[in-house]
């Protein structure tokens, strides 16, 4: 090798390592590098924290992962905290760089699951608008203007086709509603309209109907929480066959099983309950138990590919987080969160997988402050269930 070429290779190696350095410099002057925390003993799963922020930070909810189908970003939420205002963020999971989405005063971003963007409302000048932001690129456009005279607007759902935009709305005299955009024609419509109920964690199918599950909770005492799904095509719900008499009250925490017309939701527990996270599709009789286990799960969500369900214990020292299998019945820890509930959300696991299986994602606070965190899975892990 000529003397003017190993020069040119050793300054590029150098330029390399010297910008590398100052990428990590930068990461670490913003408190965003992923930081490896334990492996689980048992499991074999590696903990990182994914972020270390000076506010309350957490990845928003399980139910309907806020991260794109690659698998490689997720989003993630961050509370106002003294001077430091509240926000919306992307991490990037091969970097650990966190883009930041909304600066200030952020909304609950809408569900739509596994998908290439990540939908919210935001206030501008006068206007609501539905805005999204592209996973990838993090070009950001408005999708359409919302209306501001119905009542208070849930942070709603995207269809998977990007067609619909379904949102529960709560006018100031009672009752509830959920009401249907069409972001392509811009026509608005109701989907259902009931005093008694309280809509809430609207959630749209990825089966390629565009079915829309629907939480019912009755009012005034919530005493009943009712399931069903809304069809885009007509108004009225079909119902699940879950709360009484078929299970104990759903604890509120549910999700569509993959591409099916299932869905899956946890439930409280009777003395003599063989266990509390179950299957239902609409039409049937009753639901099915996921699996016959003494342990009792709160926060439940499903792999994107449909395999696998995760839940966390929540009555169980260090809040454990397992994973099982919808085939097989089997499910297993993978980590310990060693969260504490502090009355907050963001204190709650919220547990999911990314699109590849690869991640699992969950808060905790295990540091004093609400945090968000990752499991790379063992090889197998999965495969073992």
């Amino acid at each position: 090798m000529k003397r003017r070429q190993f020069l040119q290779g050793v300054g590029a190696a150098l330029a390399g390592l010297a910008l590398g350095e100052q990428r990590l410099a930068a990461a670490e002057k913003k408190g965003w590098l992923m930081k490896p925390v334990e492996t689980d003993p048992d499991s074999g799963a590696e903990i990182f924290q994914l972020t270390d922020d000076e506010r309350p930070t957490d990845d928003i909810y399980g139910e309907q992962p806020y991260s794109p189908p690659q698998g490689n970003r997720i989003a993630v939420q961050h509370a106002a905290s003294g001077a430091l205002s509240g926000g919306t963020s992307i991490l990037d999971l091969t970097d650990g760089s966190l883009h930041p989405v909304v600066t200030s005063k952020p909304k609950f971003p809408a569900f739509h699951a596994w998908g290439d963007y990540l939908y919210y409302q935001e206030t501008v000048g006068d206007k609501l608008v539905l805005r999204r932001c592209h996973y990838q690129s993090l070009a950001k456009e408005v999708v359409a203007e919302l209306p501001q005279t119905e009542g208070r607007l849930s942070y709603g759902t995207v269809s998977q086709d990007h067609r619909y935009y379904a949102v529960s709305v709560h006018p100031e005299g009672g009752g509830s509603k959920v009401m249907l955009f069409d972001l392509k024609t811009g026509e608005r419509r109701t989907l259902i309209h009931r005093q008694e109920y309280h809509f809430k964690h609207e959630q749209f199918s990825r089966d390629g109907r565009n079915r829309v599950l629907i939480q019912a909770n009755k009012m005034p005492d919530v005493k009943e929480v009712h399931l069903g799904a809304l069809e885009v095509d007509r108004e009225g719900v079909q119902w699940f066959a879950v709360d009484r008499p078929h299970t104990p009250r759903p604890t509120g925490h549910e999700a569509w099983v993959g591409n099916s017309e299932r869905i899956l939701f946890s439930t409280g527990s009777d003395k003599d309950s063989q266990g509390n996270v179950w299957t239902a599709g609409l039409g049937d009789a009753s639901p099915a138990l996921v699996a016959k286990t003494p342990v009792r799960f709160a926060h439940v969500s499903v792999s994107r590919c449909g395999r696998f369900w995760l839940g966390d214990a929540t009555g169980e020292s260090d809040v454990p987080i397992h994973i099982g299998s919808l085939k097989s019945g089997a499910h297993r820890r993978a980590v310990f969160s060693r969260t504490k509930h502090d009355g907050k959300q963001w204190s709650h696991t919220h547990p999911y997988l990314t699109a590849d299986n690869r991640w699992l994602i969950f808060n905790s606070t295990r540091t004093g402050r609400a945090q968000v965190y990752g499991a790379r899975l063992a090889k197998g892990f999965l495969d073992g269930l």
